[in-house]
């Protein structure tokens, strides 16, 4: 009797041990996990931080794209295209960040008729440019051509360009009437350009990707 007691008293030490060592693999396994989850939430903040800023829209110069107090996703260092839309510094004396749309890209034509811009990114490179400063009326102007006035002091540093240069691009607000932009601002250099805008996340009823 006394040995099967014993035994049975064994085989229950036995189970308590074996319910123990699976209780703390288990336990092992959420830490593990727990572990795993928290490395990738810190890295997705690292990347959220490193790639990804936000910024509120101040003003109605990409009206109606983006309206006042919008909030949007800028994807940093992103190669802008034509007609993204772009955030930058105007200068660097300024923290304030501009939101405008490229319309110039690196070797579009580009020439000047007093303190007039004609931009054209459809020419043939065979196509000669035509002369600055040479008065064409809308009918005879290139097909594909933007027409834009811009300020005198911007016209001076335009002047004799054939081609908009590298890492330099030309952006327009696309509410015109209400927008400091190419205009008076002169050509935008990539090193001024924070990113591309991406999304916008706010108000929820405009949620979506920018285009």
């Amino acid at each position: 009797m006394f040995k099967k007691n014993r035994q049975k008293k064994n085989e229950n030490t036995d189970l308590n041990i074996e319910k123990l060592e699976k209780k703390t693999s288990s336990e092992k396994r959420r830490t593990f996990l727990k572990g795993i989850c928290f490395f990738i939430f810190l890295l997705l903040g690292v990347l959220l931080l490193v790639k990804i800023k936000t910024h509120v829209v101040s003003g109605d110069s990409m009206m109606p794209t983006l309206k006042n107090k919008d909030r949007i996703l800028v994807v940093k260092g992103k190669e802008p295209s034509r007609y993204s839309l772009i955030t930058f510094k105007p200068n660097k004396k300024t923290s304030d960040f501009f939101v405008k749309r490229v319309m110039g890209l690196p070797g579009d034509r580009i020439w000047l008729d007093e303190n007039t811009v004609y931009l054209n990114y459809q020419m043939a490179e065979t196509n000669p440019t035509p002369e600055n400063e040479l008065n064409l009326a809308g009918t005879e102007l290139p097909d594909g051509t933007l027409k834009v006035r811009v300020s005198w002091n911007v016209a001076a540093k335009l002047q004799g360009m054939e081609k908009i240069p590298e890492n330099q691009f030309f952006v327009l607000g696309d509410n015109r009437n209400n927008s400091t932009d190419s205009r008076q601002l002169g050509l935008v250099d990539t090193k001024q350009v924070e990113g591309v805008v991406s999304y916008r996340y706010y108000p929820l009823n405009a949620l979506g990707s920018i285009d």
